[in-house]
């Protein structure tokens, strides 16, 4: 009797990994269904292990535990090649850059409500970046960071209030910086110019899109994503990428954003690197993003020390190429271009809606 409910529960395990790993395939912008795309890695530990108990039932419901361990290996195999790319694999960076063509970027949502002001100047001072992205800042985090402006006196912010408060610190000149609401009027976005010390002037664009939330659809962070894609494409200058995407790298969106701008993931080839759950040693997974145009090539990533907050601060060190880049971007997919086109379309939509149409 035990060893059939064993036999049951096992079965019934397997069957939801499978479900969860396969559910986030389908293009959908159910959030219920795109937070499954977060934890990967943990689907994949779970099917290798229920996929070791259906083995201990090689002769019950032999036709069931069967096609059982088929699905098994089938969901772990799709789980495996998405995650891939993200092994360590010691390649793909730099291992030197001329101090003029270098750029370090620091990102880190700071966590309404935390108060550890000191250990995240203590992280900057450290990292001491080019270009440091705050986010979820209010007035109060607001006059903790002022001690920054020391270092990287230009400075681009925009306090909302709420949990969408984004500020830019940064030791390099900024040019035609603005506050845009690319998708959304409650989540202000940064874009602005960066002079680098070779004088060459690089694309920034800080995000901030809003959480998953399982009731809610994933339209507004996606019609985010594509309308940061669509800047980058129509400039000529690299640019860069950077903020808690509240998105892994490998879902659909963010794949989708990549394809149509031609951004780089500095992760791939580097290593997993979750930046979010601070709080949990096993609940993580890669929120954070910091992406680059081919006209860049890193030199390291790095995830470090916590601060108080839910996200750890995450660091890229980028060096600008002196030659064309590595792949030439080939130009946007047609199907990508109008999944885009139509995910902007129904944001807008929304946004009139509620009567704050886009400016």
């Amino acid at each position: 009797m035990i060893r059939r409910v064993l036999h049951v529960v096992t079965l019934c395990a397997a069957t939801a990994l499978v479900a969860c790993t396969l559910l986030p395939l389908v293009p959908t912008e159910w959030w219920a269904v795109r937070l499954l795309d977060f934890p990967r890695l943990h689907w994949a530990i779970g099917l290798m292990v229920v996929g070791v108990g259906v083995l201990l039932f090689p002769s019950t419901a032999r036709w069931l535990t069967g096609l059982v361990l088929a699905a098994v290996l089938l969901a772990l195999a799709v789980n495996v090649t998405i995650l891939w790319p993200y092994r360590p694999d010691g390649g793909g960076h730099v291992e030197a850059c001329p101090a003029d063509r270098s750029l370090s970027v620091l990102i880190a949502n700071v966590q309404l409500g935390n108060s550890n002001s000191p250990g995240l100047l203590d992280t900057v001072g450290r990292a001491d970046p080019d270009l440091f992205l705050a986010m979820e800042t209010d007035a109060w985090w607001d006059g903790a960071l002022d001690p920054l402006r020391k270092r990287m006196p230009n400075v681009l912010k925009r306090i909302t209030g709420s949990y969408y408060g984004i500020e830019l610190y940064s030791r390099l000149p900024l040019v035609n910086g603005e506050i845009r609401h690319l998708a959304n009027r409650e989540t202000p976005a940064i874009v602005t110019g960066v002079t680098m010390r070779t004088g060459e002037t690089i694309d920034f664009i800080g995000l901030h899109p809003k959480p998953p939330l399982p009731w809610q659809s994933s339209l507004g962070r996606d019609a985010e994503l594509y309308a940061a894609a669509g800047i980058l494409n129509e400039r000529v200058e690299p640019g860069i990428l950077a903020g808690d995407l509240n998105a892994t790298p490998w879902e659909i969106a963010v794949e989708r954003m990549r394809r149509l701008s031609g951004l780089v993931d500095p992760r791939r080839g580097y290593g997993y690197v979750a930046t979010w759950n601070a709080g949990s040693s096993w609940l993580r997974w890669p929120l954070d993003q910091i992406f680059h145009e081919g006209g860049f090539e890193p030199v390291s990533i790095e995830r470090l020390d916590a601060f108080g907050s839910d996200h750890f601060p995450y660091l890229a060190r980028l060096c600008r190429r002196t030659g064309p880049p590595v792949d030439p971007v080939a130009p946007p997919d047609a199907s990508d271009v109008t999944a885009a086109n139509d995910t902007l379309a129904a944001a807008d939509a929304i946004e009139r809606i509620k009567g704050h149409p886009e400016p």
